[in-house]
């Protein structure tokens, strides 16, 4: 017979074999994918962070391309060539040639704010001139743009002693319009070397350090843009010492280098277009700092499941061998074959959780990448109205760029106008304002074109958009015909959706699309200069009849006078006032008789501020005294004109003094409204806005405006003040405090109170109750 203890062990163990095998088998495959997997996770991460900087630098060689192309066509422009040669723009006819020059420069900062400004220096005159303003050299320096470690004797040097090409200088902190900024500054010299001039652009250093930190968010590490000869136009994460530092030489793709005494994994890309570095260098550690987690992770339960299933392959071997051993105390047979065990579970569901987290941060760069889809066609139509395109070659270049169609043989430009909407814009207006042309762009994307007319539309800031009308025809009267048509309908379908109206501008038909330009162009200058009515929505440039004055006066600066005047703003009033006098009269008299025409037409622009705005009120007797004296035909226009500019400001300081009290007026009236009513769980910014009668995005800008405070932190201020009172004054539960407060819920008041006390209600009844005993 043999050993009844030694035969069981020998049955134990031939039962514990198979499964220990089974789990080394299973843990040696698990450890095996683990290594593959641990070097695809490092690979994958030093990969997405160069593609992070390949994309940051084919964004910003956009940037600065489109820079470029900017100064070039500056450097270009007659207008701004004239004057290199001019020693005193402030003589002769020169004001004139310098206001037409301002008023051609475009201000780029309205559609790229890449750009914070721009200006042009000559050399000749001292003269600088950018969008809205003409200065000599020092006033420029002190009251616009001042380098906060930079003379104004080493600035003009080193603005003129060196001619620039493509030049770009590092950023730097300055001082722009009393406004802190960090700039880099391209520079573009253009004419001769002696009597010449320097285009300056003002690049926003931030936004570029802003991309940058995209791919520098580890602690530790750093990035930087670098010039082709090593300077650093930009950088993140460098200490104050190492601002000046040149580039690190480091070679094409990924590097390792040791810095501060840690070792850095460096990723370097170069543009193709100018030469320039893309470097980011970020701790090694940090990098790998996932990959080495999984690592110990593994390992860890690597010998936890060793463990755990040796012991487990061995009571299932015991637990397997015991019917097994009966039968051979009743049997004398050999050992059978023992039953596989179940799987003890899947050691590859961390390592599945990383791949899918790299895939779900692929798909999530692919989105980031289709969202810029929008932004590269609103500066491309941005371009095509501006008529920035020189070449048939370069526009259809810009659409294929930019996933646009544009096809026809004829085309127009037609500007719609949204009424009721006037700066100064708040955040209510302009939220309002993106409502309204949503449903515009739904109306047009599902108005029916049967004129075989295809549209565009593109949204031109604030409250304008423009439509652009092209197709196939080789007559324009035909083409304009059915332009009309179409208009006719789609306006019908368009001014349900602004309760305060629209208006229609249309241009003339062009030819060719790089001359789309000036359908835009004639559009926009019939919005300002005719004459709108609700008969007469749509008007087309060459049916409408827009008389030139002899005189300084258009509308668009006539409205804004009587914005000015009506809102009280008595510095703005004055300055306006003081550049229309400038307009007509300066170094030359203006004849009498057109002075009589301004005089009347300033006499129209008091009646008009004298308009009653809905309150009530009449205007003022005293203004209507100075208009009846001023149209005598015995008062000369030369002593009509100062009277009613005088009185013009004397009606805007009556209107700031009425506006401030009935601003004072009505804050009291609001926070008088909410300590009486507070208590009401229904109080809302349309109770209150229904009680001041005016809208709510009106009264929310100005609750803000007049207490510091939003409608709603305001509410919580009070009813939280009212209901630490009850806690304090009476012993009634907490529940009624919340119904009385104006909660609807125990756990609403709960939450509110907390977040604003930092303790709940209870606590804070015996916090108090404790302190009085």
């Amino acid at each position: 017979m043999r050993n009844a203890s030694g035969e069981r062990a020998t049955l134990i163990f031939r039962f514990f074999v198979p499964y220990a095998l089974i789990l080394l088998g299973s843990l040696l495959v698990g450890w095996f994918a683990y290594h593959k997997t641990s070097a695809l996770v490092e690979t994958e991460t030093m990969k997405s962070s160069a593609a992070a900087l390949g994309q940051i630098r084919e964004a910003l060689d956009r940037r600065f391309a489109e820079v470029e192309t900017i100064a070039e066509q500056m450097s270009s422009e007659s207008k701004i060539q004239a004057f290199q040669f001019v020693k005193a723009p402030y003589e002769d006819t020169n004001p004139y040639r310098l206001w037409d020059l301002e008023k051609t420069l475009f201000d780029y900062r309205m559609s790229n704010h890449f750009i914070v400004d721009y200006y042009i220096a000559y050399k000749n005159s001292g003269m600088f001139i950018s969008p809205r303003k003409v200065y000599n050299a020092k006033q420029f320096y002190s009251l616009q743009l001042h380098y906060d470690n930079l003379s104004f004797e080493d600035w003009y040097a080193q603005l003129f002693d060196t001619y620039y090409y493509k030049t770009y200088k590092p950023g730097m902190p300055v001082k722009y319009e009393g406004k802190p900024y960090s700039v880099v500054s391209y520079m573009q010299s253009f004419g001769t070397k002696d009597s010449g001039g320097v285009i300056s652009v003002l690049i926003n250093n931030k936004q570029i350090q802003e991309m940058l930190r995209h791919i520098d968010s580890e602690q530790g590490g750093f990035a930087y843009v670098a010039d082709q000869n090593g300077n650093l136009i930009s950088q993140v994460g460098l200490e104050k010492e190492f601002e000046d530092l040149k580039a690190l030489p480091v070679k094409e793709g990924f590097s390792q280098i040791r810095w501060n005494g840690q070792r850095m994994l460096i990723t370097q890309t170069t543009s193709s277009y100018n030469g320039w570095t893309y470097v980011s260098a970020q701790p090694e550690a940090v990098v790998l700092e996932k990959a080495n987690y999984i690592k110990e992770l593994t390992l860890t339960v690597f010998v936890l499941a060793l463990i755990a299933g040796l012991i487990f392959a061995a009571f299932l071997a015991y637990r397997s061998s015991r019917p097994v051993f009966t039968m051979l105390q009743l049997l004398p047979l050999k050992p059978g074959t023992p039953r596989k065990r179940p799987p003890l579970g899947n050691l590859m569901d961390d390592i599945r959780s990383s791949v899918s987290a790299l895939v779900e941060s692929h798909d999530a760069l692919n989105s980031r990448l289709e969202a810029q889809l929008p932004l590269l066609r609103n500066v491309f139509f941005d371009r095509l109205l501006q008529g920035g395109f020189t070449s048939a070659e370069e526009l259809e270049g810009a659409m294929e760029h930019s996933r646009i169609e544009l096809g026809g043989s004829i085309l127009t430009a037609a500007v719609i106008q949204l009424r009721g909407y006037h700066a100064p814009y708040n955040e209510e207006m302009l939220m309002e304002l993106d409502i309204v042309k949503l449903d515009i762009r739904d109306v047009v994307s599902s108005f029916e074109l049967n004129e075989r007319i295809s549209v565009h539309l593109h949204d031109l800031g604030e409250n304008k958009l423009v439509l652009l009308l092209h197709g196939e025809d080789q007559m324009a009267e035909r083409f304009m015909e059915r332009v009309r048509r179409l208009l006719g309908g789609l306006y019908e379908s368009l001014r349900e959706v602004s309760s305060a109206g629209l208006v229609i501008a249309v241009g003339t038909c062009q030819m060719r699309w790089m001359e789309t330009y000036r359908a835009y162009g004639e559009a926009e200058f019939l919005l300002l200069h005719a004459a709108w009515s609700e008969t007469d929505p749509v008007q087309y440039y060459d049916e409408a009849e827009v008389p030139v004055p002899a005189y300084f006066y258009p509308a668009d600066v006539e409205q804004r006078l009587i914005q000015l005047v009506r809102s009280g703003n008595k510095p703005e009033t004055a300055r306006l006032i003081e550049q229309i006098k400038e307009k007509n009269g300066g170094t030359q008299q203006v004849p009498a008789v057109t002075q009589r025409l301004l005089a009347q037409e300033l006499c129209g622009t008091l009646m008009k501020c004298c308009e009653p705005s809905g309150s009530g009120d009449m205007g003022p007797n005293e203004e209507v005294e100075v208009v009846l004296k001023a149209s005598e035909p015995a008062l000369p226009p030369s002593e009509a004109i100062p009277m009613l500019f005088h009185a013009l400001l004397q009606l805007c300081h009556k209107q700031e003094e009425r506006k401030r009290s009935h601003n004072d007026s009505l804050a009291g009236k609001l926070m008088d409204y909410i300590d009486k009513h507070f208590q009401d769980p229904d109080l809302s910014l349309a109770v209150l806005s229904g009680e001041a009668k005016n809208s709510e995005a009106y009264v929310s800008y100005f609750f803000k405006e007049q207490t510091g405070m939003n409608f709603s932190d305001y509410l919580e201020h009070v009813r939280m003040e009212e209901a630490k009172r009850l806690l304090l004054s009476s012993l009634m539960p907490v529940s009624e405090i919340a119904s009385r407060t104006g909660y609807l819920s125990l756990n609403t008041f709960s939450r509110a109170f907390k977040r604003a006390n930092g303790i709940s209600a209870t606590e804070y009844r015996k916090d108090n109750q404790a302190r009085e005993a």
